[in-house]
């Protein structure tokens, strides 16, 4: 019986996959022995490199709870992106007894505040019945004053339209007894009693000027009392203290929660996520790392130069970068680090530089992807 055609598959798929494997293992071998040929021909030195990235790191300012975790590995992220959500019990705690104290007082403000208007009420009732009063006082004090005014100048002018000569001479003389009874004997009682009454009214005039004068001083004071009487009813109430009370402690309770908002760590800058290894629930003490942020737009590479051939590395010297996948670039040496290194396993130490890239765009490939550097 002939074997059919899957039979024959079958039995030749194996030594067909194996030949493959020897395969891909030959042009593997044969590719580094030629690139090992080609360094050797043109005088090249290969040493190992890492791409990195410009890191920030952030960091915790306190102990707390790991509550929520807003990012992943690789995501990229703006300035102010949620990163992470912390928990710190105490601060809850206190928030919660700050709210309860404010609630507290601010009952306290609006009972200080329920008597204050109501002992206000009541004494500008009394002050402003006494400045009614007062004004009316002043009032009927001026017209009496100005009766007064009006019954002198009848008086005086009663006794000139009389007689003229005989009104000088009493005005001449010191007393009126005297001038009546000494130099105008023929002077009779009428004009003794306009005199008199001319007198009286001057008097009563400025009698009353002082009064009024006295009454509007009061008023002046009743007035400025009734100005500052609510500041004084609201002092005496107890409604600055409680007020001023209420107003602290708000302010507490908004540093309280800036607190709390700081507790929500947020990206400084741009960048990729680096590695994630918290997750929710974790306990971070305080100051240590949550997660890195590579500025994957500003690449570079970190080589370690042996110390004999340190000699060979100068800043500003361009290089020849071997990427995975034998892609090459060109880099830039941007600084040299001013001392040596010690490498673990080998005889000698290393010298750490950066080199930058020159000329065409490197490829995109994960940070810590391993580059050889060619040095001539």
């Amino acid at each position: 019986m002939m074997p059919s055609d899957t039979d024959c598959s079958l039995a030749t798929s194996p030594t067909f996959s194996r030949r493959r494997v020897g395969l891909a293992i030959c042009l593997a071998i044969s590719a580094g022995t030629g690139l090992a040929l080609i360094l050797e021909r043109t005088g090249q030195q290969s040493f190992s490199g890492s791409l990195e990235a410009h890191k920030t790191v952030v960091t915790t300012n306190c102990a707390a709870h790991l509550h929520r975790v807003s990012v992943k590995t690789g995501q990229t992220v703006v300035s102010g992106d949620p990163l992470f959500q912390l928990i710190d019990a105490d601060l809850e705690d206190r928030l919660v007894n700050k709210r309860h104290e404010i609630a507290e007082f601010e009952a306290e403000v609006v009972r200080a505040k329920a008597v204050a208007e109501v002992e206000l009420a009541w004494r500008r009732r009394e002050l402003q019945t006494e400045i009614f009063e007062m004004r009316l006082k002043i009032a009927t004090l001026s017209q009496e004053k100005l009766n007064k005014q009006v019954e002198r100048i009848a008086w005086k002018e009663h006794l000139n339209g009389s007689d003229g000569k005989i009104y000088s001479l009493l005005t001449e003389t010191s007393t009126s007894f005297r001038a009546v009874s000494l130099d105008v004997p023929a002077a009779d009682d009428r004009r003794v009693q306009a005199m008199l009454r001319e007198d009286a009214a001057d008097a009563s005039t400025e009698a009353l000027a002082t009064q009024i004068a006295l009454c509007e001083q009061r008023l002046k004071s009743l007035e400025s009392l009734d100005k500052e009487l609510e500041g004084k009813i609201r002092a005496s109430s107890g409604v600055d203290i409680a007020e001023a009370r209420c107003s602290r402690a708000k302010q507490e309770l908004t540093a309280l929660e800036g607190d709390v908002q700081e507790l929500t760590m947020v990206s400084p800058t741009y960048g990729m996520i680096g590695d994630v290894k918290l997750h929710s629930g974790d306990r971070v003490p305080e100051g240590s790392t949550l997660v890195e942020i590579l500025d994957d737009q500003h690449r570079h590479v970190i080589a370690q130069i042996p110390s004999s051939s340190a000699a060979k590395v100068h800043q500003g010297s361009k290089v020849t970068l071997l990427f995975p996948m034998n892609e090459r670039r060109t880099g830039v040496v941007a600084s040299i680090s001013p001392q040596m290194v010690p490498v673990a396993g080998a005889a000698e130490s290393a010298l750490p530089i950066t080199i930058e890239p020159a000329g065409k765009l490197w490829p995109k490939l994960a940070i810590g992807s391993n580059v050889k550097v060619l040095l001539q």
